[in-house]
């Protein structure tokens, strides 16, 4: 069932008495013709009053001019332009930019006005928004897409009117909400747009953006209190409905806006009627009723009544209810509007009504109406689904586009960052370079005597390396005599074992540097020994390795403890160690157990 339940303006309208609107009337049509004549007479600017205010307010003020004082939506073409020329000629007078290009805007509005959509009231947005653009009005751009959004929507072009909001919405973003007078409307438009096309979660955020600048205690505070209750309802959220639509009855009552009290009573008791707690419902109902019809909200009169319906249909009031459906029926034959879902609200509740009544032949009358309205509606529901995803499709585009700027944006930063930092290293180095040249005679001598000191400490250094070197050479040497007197021993035996053992014996003392060559000359004189030993006991450490080959070699406790750089005791607890690992009886198996190639 649709609700007129959310408008910026129309309201307001309506509350008007019919004379009030008469009069308004009769003295635009009087004021339009006046107009008409002066223009061909070629009077002074009708527009110069504004040049008496501050610049802040002459846009609204020519807007009011345009619009109501002087009637000019109602005159001719040509006067309405030439009114506008005057407005612009006051604006460059006065080089007033602001007010330059909102005769853009008002000459859009005047033909969309007359025309309807078309290209000259399109063409004149545009320009609206170059002329902002062109000169660094930030305010007025967003403003102007934002125009240009309305007049998109107005003519339900919902996906043009997406692209020009979001757009809208970055510039109000960038120069703050706080900053902007009366951004509350600009935002509940845009929510209306979204709750039009029931993307409500949209409709949500923008209009609870706008709740913190909108002017407390006002019908303009009410309408966005009652319309985020209404998103929560059709959630089916009803607590959070309920909570809204109080919200906006306790302002309503401390305003003393009946009318706003009426309609957020009815949709608290819509949310009962959802519910089916009819007893609570029905009070509040007939209220909203009541007071939709007394000031002229006829659309939201008939919903409330054809709930009274349904609620005396189903609690068998059948006499109340068919009087209240012939009511309904003599309203939505007078509306021109699109009440398609009002008209198959009313055929179910007429098909009901009959069939409870045992009038089986014209509940089926009825229920025909009603399903071929309800596929009218599935059609241009469907409608609105395909608006909808072109609609997410603009959203997903604009991000998208917003995304890709804020990336460049950062590779720019970070390039400038760059630039700097290159600069200040160029800086600081020149700057350094200037004081290391500025100082670099005063230094000299400094230099040489460092340079001296510096020889010096090395020839005392190399000294000390000389002597460690010529001590360790001495202890080689003691090493390599005791290899050669092993060696003579067993020349007698072997002698191609003998040479090739006098090769192994030359090596330096066992270190991870000559450890290898050491191996490759044992593995000659030993071919197989570490092959073996690898694949029967693969437990054995790097160090247990080393002393086996010298146990091999049939090497003393002090041989080998020079040989490896450590204590005879060393050597001692190492073979003991290396017994347990092996599992031999004695420390002299050690040697036994390796004697075979």
């Amino acid at each position: 069932m649709a609700e007129i339940r959310y408008s910026s303006t129309g309201i307001y309208l309506r509350r008007l008495s019919n004379l009030f609107l008469l009069v308004t009337l009769i003295a635009w049509q009087q004021k339009a013709f006046s107009f008409s004549q002066d223009t061909s007479a070629k009077q002074k600017n009708i527009f110069e009053q504004l040049s008496g205010l501050a610049p802040k307010d002459r846009v609204e003020r020519g807007g009011t001019l345009y619009r109501i004082k002087f009637g000019l939506r109602k005159v001719s073409p040509a006067a309405a332009m030439a009114a506008l020329d005057q407005l612009a000629e006051l604006a460059e007078a006065l080089n007033d930019k602001p007010l330059a290009c909102s005769v853009f805007d008002l000459r859009a509005d005047y033909y969309s006005v007359n025309r309807g959509f078309n290209d000259v009231s399109t063409g004149y947005y545009q320009k609206a928004i170059d002329f902002a653009k062109a000169n660094n009005l930030l305010f007025e751009t967003g403003l102007y897409l934002h125009k240009m959004g309305l007049y998109y929507n107005t003519f339900k072009r919902s996906a043009l009117a997406c692209r020009y909001f979001l757009r809208s919405q970055e510039i109000f973003n960038q120069v703050g909400y706080g900053k902007i007078h009366n951004i509350n409307i600009y935002l509940s438009q845009v929510a209306d747009f979204y709750y039009r096309l029931g993307d409500y979660e949209n409709a949500k955020a923008n209009l609870q953006a706008g709740l913190p600048y909108v002017t407390k205690n006002t019908a303009d505070e009410i309408n966005m209190l009652n319309t985020i209750g209404l998103i929560y309802r059709n959630y089916k959220q009803f607590p959070q409905a309920i909570s809204y639509f109080n919200k906006a009855i306790a302002i309503a009552k401390t305003t003393k806006d009946t009318t706003w009290i009426g309609i957020a009573t009815g949709n608290i008791g819509s949310v009962c009627f959802l519910q089916n707690q009819y007893q609570k419902a029905l009070p509040l109902i007939e209220m909203d009723y009541k007071t939709s019809m007394k000031y002229g909200e006829g659309e939201n009169g008939t919903i409330a009544l054809l709930r009274l319906i349904k609620i005396n249909i189903d609690t068998k009031n059948f006499e109340q209810a068919g009087q209240q459906l012939k009511t309904a029926e003599e309203y939505l034959a007078k509306n021109k509007n699109d009440v398609l879902g009002i008209w198959a609200n009313y055929y179910d509740l007429e098909s009901q009504l009959f069939e409870k009544q045992g009038q089986a032949a014209e509940s089926i009358i009825y229920r025909k109406k009603f399903e071929q309205d309800k596929d009218s509606l599935v059609k241009r529901d469907n409608v609105a689904a395909v608006e909808r995803v072109k609609l997410q499709y603009e959203i997903d585009k604009h991000n998208a586009q917003v995304g890709q700027l804020k990336a460049d944006a950062k590779v720019q930063l970070v390039e400038i960052k760059a630039g700097i930092a290159l600069l200040i290293m160029l800086g600081v180095i020149s700057i350094l370079v200037y004081n290391n040249q500025r100082q670099r005679n005063k230094k000299d001598k400094e230099l040489l005597i460092a340079e001296k000191r510096a020889v010096d400490e090395e020839l005392k250094n190399a000294a000390s390396e000389l002597k460690s070197f010529t001590e360790n050479l001495k202890q080689k040497n003691i090493l390599i005599e005791k290899f050669k007197e092993e060696i003579d021993r067993l020349r007698s035996t072997n002698d191609d074992d003998t040479r090739r053992l006098e090769t192994l014996l030359q090596a330096h003392i066992m270190t991870d540097d000559n450890w290898q060559d050491f191996k490759k000359l044992f593995s000659k004189v030993y071919p197989g020994f570490f092959i073996n030993l690898s694949k029967n006991h693969p437990q054995l450490s790097p160090a247990d390795t080393r002393l086996l080959t010298l146990l091999k070699l049939g090497l003393t406790n002090s041989e080998m403890a020079n040989m490896l750089g450590i204590t005879i005791e060393g050597i001692q607890k190492a073979k003991q160690r290396l017994r347990k690992k092996l599992d031999l009886n004695t420390l002299s198996d050690i040697g036994h157990a390796f004697s075979a190639n």
